[in-house]
């Protein structure tokens, strides 16, 4: 409750050129990780809606709740401001970019942490408009996707963390039953990882945990929403 709106909104602001309304004195913004020029920056503010949701789903504290609502607003606001599909405190380009070779600190890491935050307030604290939210930035990432080769896109995991968005899609499929989210869990799925796996070959010395375990758990979550014994026993190996 002690955090400003206005500094969680921040980077939500900046990328959608809404900054320009703010009329108050800049005071403590965030810094390390999620400072106005960290490449990550806004990551934050997923954790904090998730976190908020949880907490009112437990204490009903609903001081916490408009606050974390007056949030997800806002988060359409910036929505709207790009056009419908991109919600996230980051370039669109550091996406594209990932997608033709250049580095960037794992964007696809810090959409999935919004995504994550704004599906807690929907799953836990009954935001309808939170899972708006989601429809338009799935429908980006089914464009976006959609025009990538499976090489390539393995490129991309390869170069940057995709944090739990396979588990993501797997969620929010559960939720809303539309078949293109499936599709997005079946894209993220990181061949490179789980074919070997599947053929009982340990491809998991030297590789970063914080990105393998999300990504088996990506696995598991499309086992569960899908029933095919493939994902189990690529989590099985």
């Amino acid at each position: 409750m002690e955090l400003r709106e206005e500094n969680l909104l921040f980077p939500f602001y900046t990328e959608a050129g809404l900054n320009g309304r703010l009329n108050y004195k800049l005071e403590n913004l965030h810094g390390g990780w999620d400072a106005p020029l960290s490449q990550i920056r806004g990551t934050f503010t997923g954790h904090w809606l998730s976190a908020a949701a949880r907490i009112y789903n437990e204490t009903k504290e609903r001081r916490l709740k408009a606050k974390a609502d007056f949030i997800v607003a806002e988060i359409a606001r910036c929505q709207e401001a790009n056009g419908g599909g991109w919600a996230f405190p980051i370039p669109e380009k550091f996406l594209y970019g990932l997608k033709n070779g250049r580095h960037f600190w794992a964007p696809q890491y810090v959409c999935h942490k919004v995504m994550m935050g704004l599906l807690d307030m929907y799953l836990f604290a009954g935001n309808e408009q939170a899972l708006e939210i989601l429809r338009g930035c799935a429908d980006w990432f089914y464009r976006f996707t959609g025009e990538i080769s499976r090489e390539v896109m393995s490129d991309m995991m390869d170069l940057e963390e995709t944090g739990g968005i396979m588990e993501f899609w797997g969620d929010l499929y559960a939720v809303t039953k539309d078949p293109r989210h499936l599709e997005l869990a079946r894209r993220y799925e990181r061949p490179r990882l789980t074919e070997p796996l599947l053929q009982n070959v340990d491809v998991l010395t030297n590789f970063h945990a914080n990105m393998t375990i999300p990504e088996i758990q990506g696995c598991a979550r499309a086992y569960e929403v899908t029933g095919e014994e493939r994902f189990r026993r690529i989590v099985e190996s």
